[in-house]
């Protein structure tokens, strides 16, 4: 479990840092490579970062 919770965070990681510099999906695909056999396995780790990203635009506008 520690190995899976290590994976995401890796991964997690790697797309936030490339989506705050704009980085080409070859860039993504050769960090994502390196931490998991396949990249597109990522792709609901993306989905969370850009609801994250969506939340946060919203933030300033909720009234809670």
């Amino acid at each position: 479990l520690q190995h899976l919770e290590g994976a995401f965070e890796a991964v997690y990681s790697c797309l936030k840092q490339a989506r705050q510099q704009n980085a080409s999906e070859e860039e993504i695909r050769s960090c994502l490579e390196k931490l998991v056999s396949r990249a597109s396995d990522c792709f609901e780790v993306d989905q969370l970062l850009y609801f994250e990203e969506q939340l946060q635009a919203l933030e300033p506008h909720l009234q809670l």
